[in-house]
Formats: structure tokens, sequence, C-alpha cells
């Protein structure tokens, strides 16, 4: 069974900031959609730390990966 779907990061492009899960590998990351996470999908998107973001193995420009904002800390909160 596949384990929950938890996203690390957005994927941002003009127009969508879609949550997505990044899984670091040697060579590559793969950029993983909540729907190809529970599908068991190969992931259409890969980031290379010199070459940046590719989609089913063409470059791709316009789309960066924003972390998600931690959560704030319960002792952060209003009182």
């Amino acid at each position: 069974m596949t384990a929950s779907f938890q996203p690390t990061h957005y994927l941002v492009s003009r127009s969508r900031k879609v949550p997505v899960r990044v899984v670091s590998g040697e060579v590559r990351s793969q950029v993983f959609t909540e729907r190809e996470w529970l599908d068991n999908q190969e992931p259409a998107f890969e980031l290379y730390a010199k070459l940046g973001l590719y989609c089913r193995g063409v470059q791709i420009v316009g789309y960066h990966l924003e972390p998600l904002a931690a959560p704030a800390p319960a002792s952060a909160s209003m009182g």
C-alpha cells in the first residue's frame, strides 16, 4: 500500500500553484503530484540540480518549486 501523500513543495507556474512531493535521488529528484503518488505512477516532472525542471524529458521554463511554509509551533498560537 502506498504511503499517504504529504506535499513538500508547491510547483508554481504563472497561473497555478500545485502541491507536490519532491523525492531526492542521486542524479535527479522526482516531483510527484498527489494523483501520481496515490496511483503509484512515474512522475511527469523531474528536477536536475544543474539543468532545472523537466516535464517528460523536455526542459520547461516558467515553473519553479517553492517550499511549503512550516506549520507554526503550537506555542506560537494566539494567547
